[in-house]
C-alpha cells in the first residue's frame, strides 16, 4: 500500500507540475504578446474620433519647412551668440551670420549696422569681464501666414545667456524676432528678421 499511495503522490505530483508549468507558459506569452502588441497598435494612425488622441495644435511640417526651420535656427543662434572681448558690437554676429541670409538681407544689415536692438552698456561690461553670450532659438508659428514652395514665416524666441568664467547668468529679457525665410536653389535663407 505505501508503493501504491507513493506512486499515486508522485502521479499527482508530476501532473501538477505539469498543469503548472502549462500555466505559467501561456502567461508568459500573453504577457510577450501584451508588450508587443501596442507597439504595433500606435504606429498607425488613428481614424475614428472615438479612438482619436487629443487633439494636436501643432501643423504638420513638410521637409521644405523643416529645411527653412533649421536654417533660422542655425543662423539666428550665430547672429546672437557675441563675444564681446573680441566683437566690436552684435554687429560682428551678424556679419558671421551672413552664409544664413539672403545677398539683400545682408546688404541692409551693412547699412543698418546689425540687430536694431543690442545690449547697451552692457557691451562693455561683458567686454571687460571675457563674457561670452551664448543665444537658445526656439522657433514657432503663431499667426504666421501658410508656408509656401518658396517662402515660410515663424517667431523666433531667442534666450541669451552670459558665460564668464565658470559663471553662467541669463540675459533678460528674451528677444522675440518675426522672420521670413526664402528659398534660393536648394538652400533655405533668412530675408528677413523684424523686432
Amino acid at each position: 500500500m505505501t508503493v501504491r499511495k507513493a506512486l499515486v503522490v508522485l502521479l499527482l505530483t508530476i501532473t501538477a507540475g505539469l498543469l503548472s508549468y502549462l500555466q505559467f507558459t501561456r502567461n508568459d506569452q500573453r504577457d510577450s504578446v501584451a508588450d508587443v502588441q501596442p507597439a504595433t497598435t500606435t504606429t498607425f494612425p488613428m481614424t475614428t474620433s472615438a479612438t482619436a488622441a487629443p487633439e494636436d495644435k501643432t501643423p504638420q511640417q513638410s521637409t521644405g519647412a523643416r529645411a527653412a526651420e533649421d536654417a533660422a535656427q542655425q543662423g539666428l543662434t550665430v547672429a546672437f551668440t557675441w563675444s564681446p572681448a573680441t566683437d566690436r558690437s552684435p554687429s560682428d554676429a551678424y556679419a558671421r551670420a551672413r552664409p544664413w541670409f539672403t545677398e539683400a538681407f545682408s546688404a541692409r544689415t551693412i547699412v543698418d549696422g546689425g540687430p536694431e536692438r543690442g545690449p547697451g552698456i552692457q557691451w562693455d561690461q561683458w567686454a571687460s569681464q571675457g563674457a561670452k553670450v551664448v543665444a537658445d532659438v526656439d522657433l514657432g508659428c503663431s499667426g504666421c501666414p501658410p508656408d509656401s514652395d518658396t517662402v515660410v514665416h515663424r517667431v523666433a524666441t531667442i534666450s541669451q545667456t552670459a558665460i564668464v568664467g565658470d559663471q553662467t547668468e541669463k540675459v533678460t529679457p528674451d528677444t522675440t524676432v518675426w522672420i521670413t525665410l526664402t528659398r534660393d536653389s536648394e538652400r533655405w535663407l533668412i530675408d528677413d528678421i523684424r523686432y
